[in-house]
């Protein structure tokens, strides 16, 4: 059986049974489009989990993702909402390394780890400068990502996880088996997932992905942005807002173009 990208087929749909009631940033987004204005960008955009609450909150966004099953349960999603919402937005399939939109953004967002997938500099460097070429003159470009608990990942490495969770419409069981392990030298994280859904005792699918992200720490992503014509104007502790100290799991970055 061939390994799957993490974000296609069963993979695509698992996403959102995963993280069906995860919104620990959703304020934090919905106050900076409120802040800044639209139109609103969103890179790596994936099923809606932000877009779609922004665009329901009357704000105009784009997405830009490149798995199309990613783009189909986003787009299903819309047409759920209903019309109010999808009137807001516009789907874009592409690599958020390689986009041209032809328009200026107040907002644009890289989201919930996004860059952690930009594996080699260059793709990161990319990534940063199609952001600045399509931020408006007054607009922000924000990064949050996880930073690294080395000790955790050390004690981590290799170890198997096993967790399973209920489909939320056909009610199946669905087990997860994940293993993570890290290359310091390199800074990846390699995650191999096996999925399978049971019906009682019968396998109704099963499907495996081999994924690769990258090991960011805070000052190289700073150095990345400034090299790639953008400043940093605010630090935040996570999502809060708080100021960045040495217990912080995760830090946010709002940044302006530096010309």
């Amino acid at each position: 059986m061939d390994a799957l990208s993490q974000y296609e087929g069963f993979f695509a749909e698992f996403y959102d049974i995963l993280h069906s009631s995860y919104d620990a940033d959703l304020q934090m987004y919905l106050g900076l489009a409120r802040e800044y204005g639209d139109p609103l960008l969103e890179l790596g955009c994936g099923t809606g989990r932000l877009l779609i609450p922004l665009a329901a909150a009357g704000h105009e966004i784009t997405g830009v993702d490149l798995s199309r099953d990613m783009l189909a349960k986003c787009q299903e999603k819309l047409d759920i909402e209903g019309e109010a919402a999808r009137r807001h937005v516009t789907l874009v399939q592409a690599d958020i390394r390689r986009f041209e939109l032809g328009r200026k953004f107040n907002l644009i967002m890289a989201a919930c780890n996004t860059i952690l997938h930009c594996t080699a500099t260059p793709d990161l460097l990319a990534v940063f400068a199609k952001a600045r070429e399509h931020l408006a003159d007054d607009g922000v470009f924000v990064v949050d990502f996880c930073i690294p608990n080395v000790k955790a990942m050390i004690e981590s490495s290799g170890e198997e996880e096993v967790f399973e969770v209920i489909h939320p419409v056909r009610g199946t069981r669905i087990v997860d088996t994940y293993k993570a392990s890290f290359d310091f030298t390199r800074q990846i994280e390699t995650i191999h997932t096996h999925l399978q859904e049971w019906d009682e005792r019968s396998l109704i699918r099963s499907a495996r992905s081999h994924t690769e992200r990258s090991i960011y720490f805070p000052r190289e992503v700073a150095l990345a942005l400034r090299y790639s014509g953008l400043t940093i104007a605010k630090t935040w502790k996570g999502y809060r807002r708080g100021p960045l100290v040495e217990t912080s799991q995760d830090i946010v970055y709002i940044c302006r173009s530096a010309l």
